[in-house]
């Protein structure tokens, strides 16, 4: 994994990366079974946008409440992609819901899951921050709202979010502090 600058066009040594507690969000939803309509896992993720490269949902192997679901398959949101969910010891029972989404293409912690799982990587980013194919209709959405659109935001993580919720996926969003890389640029 490296740090990527869009603004920059270059990867950025961890060396130059700060980091910084920024306000942000958890947000709840809800990880659909694929062969059980109205059945679903409960998963919170502070990076909506990175569903669309989702390749597991793991669950601790000790953990009752989802220890049924391990092996079985669920539906990507907003993509209609399946994947597994798998048992980790890596997963925080206490965090969030106790089930964590892995995207290896774009977590350093789900990659080193995704190595030890033989899980696929999908990057659903271009260079320039913007979506590439891989997040289907997302594709050609700019990550980044500019300030010109009344300031930085989260474009393509409101649409997902407000497409989720449209389709009922949504539990809820609370109010969440995280540590931000900061990259001069």
């Amino acid at each position: 994994m490296v740090n990527w600058s869009p603004k920059l066009g270059t990867a950025v040594s961890d060396l130059e990366v700060e980091y910084s507690e920024e306000p942000g969000f958890l947000y709840y939803f809800r990880y659909p079974v694929a062969d059980a309509p109205g059945e679903f896992l409960p998963v919170a993720t502070t990076r909506p946008e990175t569903i669309l490269g989702d390749t597991a949902v793991a669950v601790h192997p000790e953990d009752e409440r989802y220890r049924q679901y391990v092996g079985r398959e669920l539906t990507v949101p907003m993509t209609g992609r399946t994947i597994r969910v798998i048992a980790d010891e890596y997963v925080d029972m206490e965090f969030g819901t106790g089930a964590l989404k892995i995207t290896p293409g774009h977590d350093p912690n789900d990659y080193e899951i995704g190595k030890r799982r033989g899980l696929e990587t999908i990057n659903i980013m271009n260079k320039d921050g913007s979506l590439n194919e891989n997040a289907g209709q997302y594709a050609g959405m700019d990550r980044r709202v500019g300030r010109a659109e009344g300031g930085v935001g989260f474009a393509v993580r409101k649409q997902l979010w407000a497409d989720m919720e449209a389709a009922g996926l949504v539990i809820k969003k609370e109010d969440y502090t995280l540590s931000a890389a900061v990259l001069d640029e």
